[in-house]
């Protein structure tokens, strides 16, 4: 009786009230498939131990058992399993370098170049951006890349070709009388 888990301590409870673990569940609200986990001893796959803790409280009442029996055993079993974890986390860490070992550089080779290529990839966005306000804005001054021009350039300019088509006229005339004579 010494390896007895909660589940079991459970479970015989249940089973000497001739219940079943679909009444159980019932009368506990607790999911079937958890109290299946729970009989079983496992403690993978069910939710975190305050809540398993609250599970196995409600079982013990509906089968009629104090709790501490079985709150007892699960917490020696939560405790074994965290000095388990504790125990192989506190294995010494080799680095491979270190050791002669190989190296593994395709891992972190391919992290790198992901790195890099988010990288450029948000250079290339914020320049793109900042590119397209300072496009969009109007210059200070007032002068710059702009499609109107102002209109008095436009009367100048055709006043200039006018006065230059009456140059051509009154030059013609006497050109053409040089030749003749």
């Amino acid at each position: 009786m010494d390896d007895e888990h909660f589940g079991s301590c459970l479970r015989r409870a249940r089973e000497d009230r001739s219940l079943t673990v679909g009444d159980v569940s019932v009368s506990t609200k607790v999911p079937r498939s958890a109290l299946e986990l729970l009989e079983a001893g496992t403690l993978q796959g069910l939710p975190a131990h305050v809540f398993v803790r609250g599970f196995i409280r409600s079982y013990a009442k509906a089968v009629g058992i104090a709790d501490a029996k079985p709150l007892g055993l699960f917490d020696r079993a939560v405790n074994s399993e965290t000095e388990a974890a504790r125990v192989l986390s506190a294995s010494p860490v080799v680095d491979p370098s270190l050791a002669g070992g190989i190296v593994e550089d395709d891992e972190a080779g391919r992290r790198r170049g992901l790195g890099l290529a988010v990288f450029v990839i948000i250079l290339v966005l914020i320049a793109t951006i900042t590119l397209s306000l300072l496009l969009r804005r109007p210059p200070q001054s007032g002068e710059g890349l702009s499609w109107s021009r102002p209109p008095a350039t436009k009367t100048v300019v055709a006043t200039a070709a006018i006065d230059l088509g009456a140059v051509r006229e009154k030059t013609a005339p006497v050109a053409s009388s040089t030749n003749l004579g």
